[in-house]
């Protein structure tokens, strides 16, 4: 290990990096962010031959989540490698949970060794212990015989203990995310008995934006969040009345003045719920108008939120391409040539193109 003249980090330096670990752990939103940044961060400050997570998966196959180091580098497609939890070092901590520090490789008899002269002389594999569970195998190599020593396994066991700790609480995240998506789904449930248009029209909807989002350089909570509000941006027609919302014909000024407070009912409704209060915004302001003229703020430009826009221009596409009981669709070029022409005034320009980029690259039929 880097830092000493002995080739091993002083124990402020590796107390240091475990802080640093733990903080940056902490903010990692996905399981797969959390090995990337323990395997940087370990190989950054110690200069590993190979720091490794390994996933064991239900089918006895241990697979690499992330890796970082020479070895890694060396090998390509190092993330397709696979390993029965029957063979290797790293196979037996998996199945035993217990550590292992190996200081000669080649005299332990379960080292899985090659034949292209990249074989680490001394490996430490500690198990990934999540919810009492061994979730996996945090694997340190270097290319020198007696690398690692005791103060080593100290750090790595904490180390290891930290990434369990993340990945159950991604977990944990995952599934109060799977029950809050479940209530979308009641609640758009709710709304499709009152207008069976709105559902699916909303599903549509939130994959379009999503897509135009991630081109506009929308990622993580904010991409989240931007689907959520596609998804429920219709919510409020569960207060408006059937007769309005499924009448034949155009409605009259009272009916359209009725209609528009869906945005409004909807935000009310998302507020009370602590997970989609930070969607409301997006939802009140899903018909508001670049220029000002939209429903229900008149709110202009950089006032309407961008994830708000995004939703208002998909919704639109979607809308003059489907079929309703008083119009047929319009063609999809027709389409394109209304977001064009309205661009900087009912759309902001910038999503009109996002959207026209993605509408290019999509399959058109009988194309």
């Amino acid at each position: 290990m880097a830092g000493t003249e002995s080739g091993r980090a002083p124990q402020s330096g590796r107390l240091l990096v475990a802080s640093r670990l733990a903080t940056s752990l902490s903010r990692a939103a996905s399981i797969e962010t959390v090995a990337r940044e323990a395997v940087r961060t370990l190989h950054e400050s110690f200069d590993y031959y190979l720091a490794v997570v390994q996933r064991l998966d239900p089918d006895g196959i241990l697979r690499v989540v992330a890796a970082a180091g020479p070895l890694a580098d060396e090998m390509g497609d190092f993330l397709a490698v696979e390993q029965a939890v029957e063979q290797g070092v790293n196979g037996r901590v998996a199945r035993t949970g217990r550590p292992a520090l190996v200081n000669d490789t080649g005299l332990d008899p379960d080292y899985l060794g090659g034949d292209n002269g990249t074989d680490p002389g001394s490996e430490l594999s500690l198990p990934i212990v999540v919810a009492e569970t061994n979730w996996g195998v945090l694997n340190l190599e270097q290319r020198e015989h007696g690398s690692f020593d005791e103060e080593d396994l100290l750090l790595a066991h904490v180390i290891a203990g930290q990434i369990g700790a993340a990945i159950h609480r991604c977990q944990l995240v995952g599934e109060l995310e799977d029950a809050f998506l479940t209530t979308i789904g009641v609640i758009s449930d709710a709304v499709e008995m009152q207008d069976s248009y709105t559902a699916n029209h909303a599903n549509e909807v939130a994959d379009l934006a999503v897509r135009v989002g991630e081109r506009l350089g929308f990622s993580g909570v904010e991409l989240d969040r931007l689907r959520y509000g596609a998804l429920l941006h219709d919510v409020g027609k569960i207060g408006i009345p059937a007769e309005i919302l499924r009448k034949p014909g155009p409605l009259t000024d009272a009916e359209r003045e009725r209609m528009d407070e869906h945005t409004a009912i909807g935000a009310r409704m998302l507020e009370r719920i602590p997970f989609l209060a930070p969607v409301a915004p997006l939802v009140r302001s899903a018909h508001e108008r670049h220029d000002g003229g939209g429903y229900p703020d008149g709110l202009a430009g950089e006032q309407i939120p961008p994830g708000a826009m995004v939703i208002a221009t998909c919704d639109a596409f979607h809308a003059m391409t489907s079929d309703r009981s008083y119009r047929k669709a319009m063609s999809v070029a027709a389409a394109e040539a209304e977001l064009r022409e309205h661009a900087g005034m009912q759309f902001e320009p910038g999503v009109v193109d996002a959207l026209l980029d993605e509408l290019a690259e999509r399959p058109r039929p009988g194309g």
